[in-house]
């Protein structure tokens, strides 16, 4: 008789959820629906462009370029070698000396190769208070700017729409064990 009572028992199959969580099921599922909400909450914001991540103050603070257009010229180039612990041939570390004038003063740098002949003219920007502080000037180019704001645009939509589709199905989780509990 109790083989027919243990096989009733295992039969009944009204509450699917019955081993999980055995009696706080409708616990868990409210934790899963809050769960599932907060990553609702988060999809919105990263859909509009919200990081979580903290910079901790390494933003990029655009000032105000007080520095001036010059010119510069490659005078000579520096050539040291490097010996190849390996035991192969010495490695060559170039660099190039070039020259600028401010105020009818010289100003001489060194700067690393990048392809310079002697002779060439190079772009640099200088500050006029401290004519030896130096930059070397590149070439501007916004349209890769654009290209790289909506894409990364893009991006975070689209994470934030996985994170939606997450958080309805934790929502949906969290009710199913609410109600078979």
């Amino acid at each position: 008789m109790e083989m027919y009572k243990l096989l009733a028992l295992a039969d009944d199959t009204d509450k699917s959820f019955d081993g999980l969580f055995s009696g706080t099921g409708h616990i868990v599922g409210i934790v899963l629906i809050i769960t599932g909400l907060l990553l609702i909450y988060i999809a919105v914001k990263v859909a509009k462009g919200y990081s979580f991540i903290p910079t901790l103050g390494s933003e990029t603070v655009v000032k105000e370029d007080n520095y001036v257009d010059g010119t510069a010229k490659a005078v000579e180039k520096i050539v040291t070698a490097m010996p190849d612990l390996n035991g192969g041939a010495d490695r060559e570390f170039v660099e190039w000396k070039i020259v600028y004038t401010v105020n009818g003063e010289e100003y001489l740098q060194v700067i690393p190769d990048d392809g310079y002949h002697e002779g060439d003219s190079i772009k640099i920007k200088y500050d006029p208070a401290k004519p030896a502080t130096y930059y070397i000037a590149e070439e501007e180019d916004g349209a890769s700017e654009s290209e790289d704001t909506s894409d990364e645009g893009s991006k975070s939509k689209m994470t934030g729409f996985i994170l939606g589709i997450l958080g309805v199905l934790v929502i949906l989780g969290g009710v199913a064990l609410y109600l078979n509990s």
